[in-house]
């Protein structure tokens, strides 16, 4: 492999870490607002919704709100069971256990 295709990645890879590392290490020294503060703690579920709800709502480029999307039946069971148990192991795997059974029915 050529070394400037070596050193491009590297460099990726440093800036990656780089732009990571600084928001921890900027929290030790700057305190952020309240507001800011409890929005920060729903960024990890703002980003865990937008990468599951196209995953379940779309196929094919359209919204599939049909009977037949699979995946739309088992992503209501997980969120029921993540909202009623609050567990993510038991919702995940009763997500995938329907979604088995739908498509072995189907």
């Amino acid at each position: 492999m050529r070394s400037e295709i070596l050193q491009l990645i590297a460099g990726m890879a440093a800036v990656t870490y780089l732009t990571r590392v600084s928001f921890l290490l900027l929290t030790r020294w700057v305190a952020f607002p309240e507001p800011v503060s409890r929005g920060l703690k729903y960024v990890p579920v703002g980003i865990l919704t937008a990468f599951v709800i196209p995953g379940v709502l779309v196929s094919g480029g359209t919204l599939n709100f049909s009977w037949q999307n699979h995946y739309l039946f088992a992503g209501l069971l997980a969120a029921m069971v993540a909202w009623k148990w609050k567990n993510v192991f038991l919702a995940m795997g009763s997500g995938v256990a329907l979604l088995l059974i739908l498509r072995a029915l189907a």
